[in-house]
């Protein structure tokens, strides 16, 4: 399983072999992510205060020390370096785990395995590995990942951090400042990015290389930024004046840095979206116990259908991000070796769906939702960052249509085949997927929304062409419309498996849950679509200029 099963959307191909089974630890893979949850589950109710956290803005030492102690910091080292090398699968659901107590402690725990040594683990050389995993694994020292600048945001590659080749000996002379770096407060050991003009490339793009960067060799953290949320989380400036980088830390190679902050970044992206998840579960336990408790006109809220409408649609929400996330990091053990696309969709869904949980997670709590003696008011100021960081949901969504539209264009160049013609004129759809007679209706949907997806992006390369990439509105939608299909194609897989494992009476509930989020991503595929035949985009583009040129409103009468 090397391919993305995104990309072939684009093209009308629904490759339900990758589908099923729906991937499941099993064994001792299960055995041993089992024993860490456990531990690390004990150890966050008998030590992690949420609130206290929020207050002090950080989390103390002894909860670090006592996460370390449990491997937490050593989760994705391998084995012969003292860590505990966890698969995809087995990490993410530890993430999905820590942020069921707290919105800062698996950003702590993400800003170092997730980035902050991938770079290490993914491109250092043996002796690298050797120098620092052993002191990674146990927390001795702590990593975290430079990229971002005052000037270089999304657009990464407009940064100005330089390193320079030492002329008094081996080695490079860093300078710059670096942004909103998670766990530089109290890191050790920086995965730096920086221009190298003294080592350009041939092909003229930016030299940007990669560094780790002790502090030791003379980085200066910053004053912590004082954050709307995950206030327990270090996030500071860094400063990089006459730093001294030897040889021997620079990883990959000279000049080819950029690619490899882009793969650190496309692998991290579930781990996000796994938080996401568990803190979007513990509100949909708060919202039940609430709304079963709270009385009013005689009875309890939840048995109006209002409530009712919000904890329905959020348990299908979470059910299609679970799906998607663990069928992503299923893939990915199984091999898959491009999950760039789908790692992407799982952050947009991820992020986007915990905001909309939060949100009616305070709003079904009433004015004790807007109180600080509830829990729901520091979710949602912690819930609100991860639509940004990681790849702002805006530039995903823009990245996975460009993919998708490359993907097809080529095709389309290359002359196609009969089946390719066939499904952007809409004149045929891939093979239904083999689902249980419950779900029939539901991947009948996904073949035909496959092909939409195909007739949709052919259509917008025929009317945009060269043009298409400055057309954000409509690489929006289409990266809406892959979403949900990848969405319905994780959530069949996932209850198809409970089904025929469990029986049709055992997985009542679940099948439940698959046709409502089925259901509702198939709506939300067909509105992406039709926004783009019936839209109000010229005058939404007028109204912005105007408001660009008055610096506000416009004048207008009162």
């Amino acid at each position: 399983m090397s391919d993305s099963f995104v990309k072939p959307l684009f093209l009308g191909d629904l490759r339900s072999d990758q589908l099923f089974p729906y991937p499941r630890l099993s064994g001792e893979d299960a055995e041993l992510l089992g024993m860490v949850r456990e531990q690390i589950s004990r150890f966050c109710e008998e030590n992690v205060d949420a609130g206290a956290i929020d207050q002090a803005h950080r989390v103390p030492a002894e909860v670090l020390d006592g996460l370390a102690a449990l491997g937490l910091f050593g989760l994705v080292v391998p084995e012969e370096y003292g860590g505990l090398d966890l698969n995809n699968t087995q990490y993410t659901k530890i993430g999905e785990e820590l942020a069921r107590h707290d919105g800062a402690v698996p950003i702590l725990s993400g800003g170092h395995s997730t980035i902050g040594i991938k770079a290490l683990l993914r491109f250092g050389t043996d002796e690298q590995k050797s120098r620092y995993l052993p002191r990674l694994a146990t927390g001795e020292l702590k990593a975290c990942f430079a990229l971002s600048e005052p000037g270089a945001g999304s657009d990464a590659q407009a940064l100005k951090a330089t390193a320079r080749r030492d002329p008094d000996g081996d080695g490079w002379i860093l300078d710059g400042e670096k942004l909103w770096i998670t766990n530089g407060g109290f890191a050790d050991l920086f995965t730096v990015f920086a221009r190298t003009p003294d080592a350009p490339r041939e092909d003229g793009r930016p030299s940007i290389t990669c560094f780790l960067v002790e502090k030791g060799m003379g980085v200066e953290p910053q004053k912590e930024e004082d954050k709307l949320g995950i206030r327990g989380s270090s996030t500071v400036p860094l400063l990089f004046e006459g730093v001294r980088v030897p040889d021997g830390n620079v990883v990959g190679e000279v000049g080819q840095g950029f690619g490899i902050a882009m793969a650190v970044l496309n692998a991290g992206r579930t781990g996000l979206a796994s938080n996401c998840l568990g803190a979007s579960r513990v509100l949909i336990e708060e919202m039940a116990r609430y709304t079963s408790e709270r009385q009013q006109f005689g009875r309890p809220i939840g048995s109006f259908e209002l409530i009712q409408e919000k904890l329905g649609r959020n348990a299908q929400l979470v059910y299609a991000l679970e799906s998607m996330v663990y069928l992503t990091t299923g893939m990915v053990d199984a091999g898959m070796a491009d999950s760039a696309l789908e790692a992407a969709l799982c952050k947009i869904m991820g992020t986007e769906t915990l905001w909309a949980v939060v949100n009616d997670a305070v709003q079904c709590a009433g004015g004790n939702g807007f109180t600080t003696d509830y829990p729901y008011e520091r979710m949602l100021r912690d819930a609100r960052v991860n639509m940004i960081f990681e790849g702002t949901n805006e530039i995903l969504r823009i990245m996975v249509a460009k993919a998708g539209l490359r993907v097809l264009g080529d095709a389309l160049k290359a002359g196609g085949d009969g089946d390719l013609e066939k499904r952007v004129r809409g004149l045929e759809a891939p093979d239904v997927p083999a689902v249980p007679g419950p779900l029939q209706v539901d991947a009948v949907a996904l073949a035909m929304g496959t092909t939409t997806l195909a007739q949709t992006a052919a259509t917008a390369l025929q009317t945009h062409g060269r043009d298409i990439g400055e057309r954000q509105l409509t690489l929006a939608a289409l990266s809406d419309q892959a979403l949900a299909l990848f969405g319905q194609a994780a959530v069949l897989s996932r209850a198809t498996s409970a089904f025929e494992e469990l029986g049709e009476e055992a997985a009542a509930a679940e099948i439940v849950l698959a046709q409502g989020a089925c259901r509702r991503l198939a709506r939300r595929a067909r509105d992406a679509q039709s926004s783009l035949r019936d839209n109000d985009h010229e005058l939404l583009l007028r109204a912005a200029a105007f408001v660009s040129d008055h610096e506000g409103m416009p004048e207008t009468r009162r």
